[in-house]
Parts: structure tokens; C-alpha cells; sequence
């Protein structure tokens, strides 16, 4: 006889009670160790009965241990004595996946007791037949399985005993075959729940749930399922009350809402707040309360403004109490798609300091829409990590649409001497005010990433544009949001008007916008990528000179990268090389030049020059990195603003020229093979210090006589070197240099003007 190994308590569970050890977590120290006594009875015997039961088995049908059927391996879960009921089924639940069957409840009474069954028992109710009738083309997955255990609740405990053992069929070898095995948990739909009211998407939930769960076999339709059941509950009146033991996410970052309320509640309690257990009656106190209603009565405002119209636009306020500090101020937030004019304080959200949803507005009848948070919320949250802000105001307004709209190639707005720049945090009369410019996106939520990054690159900004749709503005406070957003409102309607007049609002003086060719020009920072497809001559800001002349280090490409890629590259390779071609013409020639060089150097006394011995190795670089090159061993990395730029220069008919240190070869190796393809053809031709050194005058004069050009100020030359700029400006050309990273620092007061991108020429 055989008597299979059926274990009475699972080890390292403290919710197990074995019969030879004390209880890892005993709830009966209160004087009810006769109470336990009777349980561990009660589980030997259901034990010792289970056992007998696969003796008798074994009797009746004796085999060898390695002929058993997978059914007979398909063993009852350890009984045991648990703490709660939802405790009791995910022991049972999980025991099963480890045995290949799954289980459902069958028959239950909440605060009684629970049968679970195989989810294979029972059979399907047999089909009426006729001759139009459908018939079932696949077998039944039910078997009529008789498996059962039965948990019951005794003095505030649930004990697990066997009704069954058995199985009747095979073990599953595929367990998310299983309908039961997809369900989710009590605490799973209860997140779903509040998600759903917070008004995730199905997708954003699955991808919660699974940072929680991730052996979760469920998909998106059973999500879709168990949102119907919610949406059906709450048309019918049900109150949907967030639970304490449930999660929240925003865009399915998950945190566990019984540890977030009850950390928030001790937070509070700790900081003096009254409260016992739970941070449902901080909730509901006076401070929270008025402000909501600010922001219900500030939206109303706004709508009249014509900032919220269309249920756009948003706002989020902190709540102010002087007993906790700022970080652990709690959030109210307005809702997604609601009428801005009709909201109440009942209306809001309120979010934890860490962006978990502690409240949700109440259901309304139809014909309003299911509460759903603004899509904004990720990026107020974000704004208020950065920016220590105490409230935040996303506005649709007409002109911070418009604003942005003006010049589709601007990354900024600015605009100066305008009285109301002095409502704004930081700037006065005099001062410049700029704003960063952000691409659109479909939805707002997607948006947080460019947000964030334009804050870091703008510390003294207090406001985000975003082209085509608005502008998110914050303060310390209410008052200074509300107040800065009314002067940035202001000052986006002055640049409109002045922009009609043909005025320019960037510049001090406000006169007119230069007019060339018939396009309006004016000194806004052009570094906006434009898409594929063909320029239209309607947006060019056509530049005086006829051609423009380019470095490259410092102007086109990064300094660090000709100094850590390029030339770090030649060291690297150039004993290969020259093994190579040491001996072809065109590596004697270079060999030759570089000792010209360098004798030139030693009669001129240069300091540092050297004399190069007869058997030195040497080479123009520009040879080295053509094998580099075309081994796809070098790419060359332009700024992200050149091609934009000489393809709009090109538009316009300008002429574009290259002067570099490096030879023409390398410079055509550089364009021919850039991050961005062959830019050659926006060239007209390369210089190179064969027609002289960049600090010598005569060289830029020797240039403007190749090229044609009579008048000097018709050739425009930038540059980052400033000994080289000093040069071409003696010889009458216009100058500019680019501030680019990398570059070396110029002398104070200079006398050149200074650009950040190519294409603000």
C-alpha cells in the first residue's frame, strides 16, 4: 500500500498552524488554546481521512509508483487554519497552478463559509435538439469533476478541510487554458475599479496590473469585462467608493492604496492632524474642502476668460495646511471633459503628494459622462516635483495658440519693455522675457516628457507654450498662478496686435519688422525641425548677404567630436595606414608636406615646433579617415539645425560655402557622410588654409575674389573661433558666432553678435 505525502502545514507560511510547532502568528494568546487544540483535531482527522481514502486506492488498483496517472499526482491543497478568508483562496488558488488544476468558488456565503470546486466539474445543460438548432461542434471542457474543499469560519478564523480529493481528468498543461485562471482577484478588480474611475484606458490597467502581477496570464478583453460590470453598477446609482486596500496608478505606475492612505494617515497624525487609522476625515476637512471649491470657482472664472471653453483646459491647486510641509501637501485636481462653467467642489480629485488618487468625484445620470481625470495629471504632478509650484493652470486660450503659430520655426517667444513682464516671477520692465516653445501632441499625457525637459533648459521660465493648443502656467500659489497667467494672456495678445502693425515685440524700440523680398523677418530663435516635403518661400527669413561662408569645429559639428571621434580615430589608425600605403605616391606626398610644414614652422620660429626625423610616420588626416569612413567605422555628426538650415538657404538662393582648417577632403568626407546623409549638394565649394591661415584678413579677401563677391557685407561669415572672426570682419564681412556646446569661451564684450541655432539667420 502506498500513501502519498499529503503535508498538513506549508513551511514559512505564517498563516499556517502545524500540529508540533507553535503558531508563527498566534491569534490565540487571548486564552483560546482549547480553541486550537480542537482545530488541529479536526485537521488530523480530515488529514488521516484523505489518506486512508488513497490507500483503499491503491488496494483496489495496485501499481508500480511510475505507472500512476497525472490524476492520481494531482494533489489537495495543505489544510491549514487562516486569518481571512481571501487568505484561504489564494492558498488554494495557488497550490492548484502547482498541480496543473484550477479552481472557482462554487457555493459561498461571505461570513460563513466557501466551497471551492474544480473548474472543471459539473456539466453543461443539456441543448435542446431539433433540426434548425446549433449544435456544440467541440467536446464539453467539463468533466463532472468531483474535486471540492470546503473552507468555514470558526472564532474569527477560516479552516480549510477536504471534501474531495480527487480529479477525474488529466493535469492541464497549458493553465491559462483555464477561464478561472484569468479571473482576477478580489483586490485585482478593485483596482480596476479605480482606475476606471479615474478614467484609464484598458491598456494603461493591463499594464498596472501586470507590475504587480507578473505571471498575470489575463488580457485586455477581460479587463474590458469587469470595466462593463463597473460602468453597469454605476449607471444603476451604485456608489463606487475608492477602498482602502485597493491600488491607484497614473499612466500605470502602480502604488499600493492600503500603503499609500495609511502612510498619508500617519503622516498626518504625526504632523498633528487628528485622524485615526485612515485619511478619510482629513479628506473631508475644511482645508480640503475650500480648496476645491477654489478651483471650481476659479474654473468658472476662467471660462468666462475664454481659457477653459469646450471642457478644455485645467487646473490643480495645493491644499494649504500650515501643520504638514509642501511635499506632503495633498493635490486637488478639476476632471477631464466637464463642463468648466457647472463645476462644484464635488467635482475634483484629490491626489496624495505622490500622485495617488485618495478621492473621485461622485457618478452623475445622464446625460454627464463618467468622471474621468484630466490627461494633464502627469504633468502637473511633474511640475510640482520641479518647480516647488503651488498651483498649476493649463489654459486653451486663443492667444497662447495664436502666439505660437506666428513663426512655425520658433522655439521661443520673446518678448520685452512691456509693463506687464513685471507681473511675471523674476522679471522686470527691462528685462527679456522668454518662453520655451514644445511640439503638440494627440494627447496631453504625452506631453510630460518635452515639459520636463524644457524646464530644466529654462530655470527662470514659470509657463510651457504648446504650439497649436496652449500654455500650462504655474506659481508658489494660487494667487501667483492665476496672477502671472493673466500677464502672460496679456503679453500673447501686445505680440499678436503688434505683429498686425508690423512691429516687432522682441526688440526694445518696438519698430518695424524688417521686410525682404516681401516676407516679414524679425529676430526669433528659428531652431523648430521642419517636416519632410518641400519649403515654403512664405515662412523664409531671407538674410541680406548673398553667400554665407561656414567653419565647421564649433559651427556645424561639435568641437568634442572632432577632437574625441576624428582625431582620437587618426591616432588610433594610423600605424595601419601607413603599413598599408607607406609606400604609394599619395602617403610619400603627405609625408613630405607634413616635413614642409613643419620646416616652415622651425625658420618662422614657432614655439613647439619640432624637426621630424627622416624615418617619422606620418599623414594627412584626411586619408586616414577616408578608410574610416568607408568602413562605416566614422559617421559624420552635424547639429541637428544645419541641414534645416541649408536647405532653407538653398530655397532662398543663397550661397553656402565651407572654410575649415581641415583639408577639402575632409570636409567633403565630413558632409558626404553625416548623421543626416550627403549634404554636399547645399555647398558651392570648400576653402581650405591653402588659400591662407583664418586669422590672416587677405584670406577672407582672396575668398570674396573667388567667388565673386564685390561688396564685403555681402558675405556673411560664421565662425567660433574669435581671432578668425576679428580677421573677416577687418576685411569688411559681416559676422555672427554661434554659441554652441563645447565651444571655447570669448572675451567679455566682444562685439559680436551671438546665436544659438543656424537657423535664426
Amino acid at each position: 500500500m502506498k500513501m502519498n505525502n499529503v503535508p498538513f502545514n506549508q513551511p514559512g507560511n505564517s498563516s499556517y498552524y502545524s500540529c508540533d510547532a507553535k503558531p508563527k502568528t498566534n491569534p490565540y494568546q487571548r486564552g483560546c488554546s482549547a480553541i486550537l487544540l480542537s482545530h488541529i483535531v479536526k485537521d488530523t482527522l480530515g488529514c488521516f481521512k484523505v489518506l486512508m481514502m488513497e490507500a483503499q486506492d491503491d488496494n483496489e488498483h495496485p501499481q508500480d509508483d511510475n505507472e500512476h496517472t497525472q490524476g492520481e499526482r494531482m494533489l489537495p491543497p495543505p489544510l491549514g487554519v487562516f486569518e481571512t478568508r481571501e487568505i484561504l483562496l489564494k492558498h488554494v488558488r495557488d497550490f492548484a497552478l502547482t498541480q496543473g488544476y484550477m479552481v472557482s468558488i462554487k457555493d459561498s456565503s461571505r461570513d460563513r463559509y466557501v466551497t471551492i470546486a474544480c473548474d472543471r466539474g459539473g456539466v453543461y445543460r443539456r441543448r435542446k435538439t431539433g433540426e434548425n438548432m446549433r449544435q456544440r461542434m467541440t467536446p464539453s471542457r467539463l468533466t463532472n469533476c468531483p474535486f471540492e474543499v470546503v473552507g468555514k469560519k470558526d472564532d474569527d478564523l477560516w479552516m480549510l478541510t477536504i471534501k474531495c480529493g480527487e480529479h477525474n481528468h488529466e493535469p492541464s498543461q497549458e493553465m491559462s487554458d483555464h477561464p478561472s485562471c484569468r479571473r482576477f482577484t478580489e483586490e485585482e478588480v478593485l483596482l480596476i475599479r479605480d482606475m476606471t474611475v479615474a478614467g484609464k484606458c484598458p491598456r494603461q490597467i493591463l499594464k498596472a496590473l501586470k507590475q504587480r502581477n507578473p505571471g498575470l496570464v489575463s488580457d485586455s478583453r477581460n479587463v474590458y469585462n469587469v470595466k462593463a460590470k463597473i460602468r453597469r453598477e454605476m449607471s444603476s446609482g451604485k456608489k463606487m467608493e475608492p477602498s482602502s486596500s485597493s491600488s491607484t496608478a497614473i499612466n500605470g505606475v502602480v502604488t499600493s492604496g492600503s500603503e499609500a492612505g495609511l502612510t498619508q494617515a500617519d503622516t498626518l497624525v504625526q504632523n498633528g492632524v487628528g485622524m485615526t487609522g485612515s485619511s478619510r476625515a482629513y479628506l473631508e476637512n475644511k482645508a480640503v474642502h475650500e480648496a476645491k471649491a477654489l478651483a471650481a470657482e476659479l474654473c468658472r472664472h476662467f471660462y468666462t476668460l475664454g481659457w477653459v471653453s469646450g471642457t478644455g483646459g485645467s487646473i490643480s491647486i495645493q491644499v494649504h495646511d500650515d501643520s504638514l510641509p509642501i511635499s506632503q501637501q495633498l493635490i486637488v485636481m478639476s476632471p477631464s471633459g466637464v463642463q468648466k462653467e457647472r463645476m462644484v467642489a464635488e467635482d475634483m480629485y484629490v491626489f496624495s503628494s505622490d500622485g495617488i488618487i485618495l478621492s473621485t468625484p461622485s457618478f452623475k445620470p445622464y446625460p454627464h459622462r463618467h468622471p474621468k481625470c484630466t490627461d494633464c495629471a502627469p504633468i502637473f504632478m511633474k511640475v510640482y516635483e520641479m518647480c516647488d509650484a503651488g498651483a498649476v493652470i493649463h489654459s486653451h486660450g486663443m492667444e497662447a495658440c495664436i502666439v505660437t503659430m506666428m513663426n512655425p520655426f520658433s522655439k521661443e517667444f520673446r518678448i520685452t519693455h512691456m509693463e506687464m513682464i513685471k507681473g511675471i516671477q523674476g522679471h522686470g520692465y527691462h528685462d527679456e522675457l522668454v518662453l520655451p516653445i514644445i511640439e503638440n501632441t494627440a494627447h496631453e499625457g504625452e506631453l510630460t516628457e518635452s515639459i520636463t525637459e524644457v524646464i530644466r533648459a529654462y530655470p527662470k521660465a514659470t509657463a510651457v507654450l504648446v504650439r497649436n493648443h496652449g500654455v500650462f502656467i504655474w506659481g508658489d500659489s494660487w494667487i501667483s498662478a492665476k496672477t502671472q497667467a493673466e500677464c502672460y494672456h496679456y503679453l500673447f495678445n501686445a505680440a499678436i496686435k503688434l505683429h498686425k502693425l508690423g512691429l516687432d515685440w522682441s526688440t526694445p524700440s518696438h519698430g518695424p519688422i524688417r521686410n525682404v523680398n516681401g516676407v516679414w523677418g524679425r529676430g526669433l530663435n528659428f531652431n523648430r525641425g521642419l517636416k519632410a516635403g518641400p519649403l515654403s518661400f512664405d515662412y523664409m527669413i531671407v538674410p541680406s548677404q548673398r553667400c554665407i561662408v561656414l567653419d565647421t569645429a564649433g559651427t556645424t559639428t561639435s568641437r568634442p567630436f572632432v577632437s574625441n571621434i576624428l582625431f582620437a580615430y587618426a591616432h588610433e589608425n594610423v600605424g595601419k595606414h601607413l603599413a598599408a600605403t607607406y609606400d604609394t605616391a599619395e602617403t610619400q606626398d603627405d609625408i613630405n608636406l607634413l616635413r614642409s610644414q613643419v620646416q616652415n614652422d622651425l625658420d618662422q620660429g614657432v614655439v613647439g615646433a619640432v624637426p621630424i626625423p627622416l624615418d617619422y610616420v606620418g599623414k594627412e588626416l584626411a586619408h586616414i579617415w577616408r578608410t574610416g569612413f568607408q568602413c562605416n567605422e566614422l559617421v559624420g555628426v552635424v547639429f541637428d539645425d544645419v541641414p534645416e538650415a541649408l536647405e532653407r538657404w538653398q530655397a532662398a538662393g543663397i550661397k553656402v560655402y565651407i572654410y575649415s582648417s581641415g583639408s577639402r577632403e575632409a570636409q567633403q568626407l565630413l558632409f558626404a557622410n553625416s548623421n543626416y546623409g550627403d549634404l554636399r549638394k547645399y555647398f558651392c565649394g570648400f576653402f581650405d588654409t591653402i588659400l591662407g591661415n583664418k586669422d590672416e584678413t587677405h584670406s577672407y579677401i582672396e575668398i570674396m575674389r573667388t567667388v565673386g563677391v564685390d561688396r564685403p557685407a555681402d558675405m556673411l561669415f560664421v565662425t567660433d573661433v574669435f581671432q578668425d572672426a576679428v580677421a573677416a570682419r577687418a576685411a569688411g564681412l559681416e559676422v555672427v558666432i554661434p554659441n554652441r556646446p563645447g565651444n571655447e569661451p570669448l572675451p567679455e564684450h566682444h562685439g559680436f553678435r551671438m546665436i544659438e541655432s543656424l537657423l535664426e539667420i
